[in-house]
């Protein structure tokens, strides 16, 4: 079994929990089903797009400070 390399810039995943109707799942599922991903890797697509267009938008900073 070969283990990809940790690479120290990359960030951790984290858990996050959210509650949604059930047809909202539904379909969720099946937009990941159609891009060929799992929910959770769906769910995180579309964050990251969410995130991303709120930045450009001006939203939120381009940057995120720790």
């Amino acid at each position: 079994m070969m283990f990809a390399d940790h690479n120290p810039d990359e960030m951790a995943k984290v858990t996050v929990t959210a509650f949604i109707e059930e047809e909202l799942k539904d379909d969720l599922k099946a937009l990941a089903d159609k891009e060929r991903r799992s929910m959770s890797q769906m769910i995180a697509v579309l964050i990251e797009r969410a995130i991303e267009a709120a930045k450009e938008a001006g939203e939120i900073p381009s940057e995120t400070t720790k």
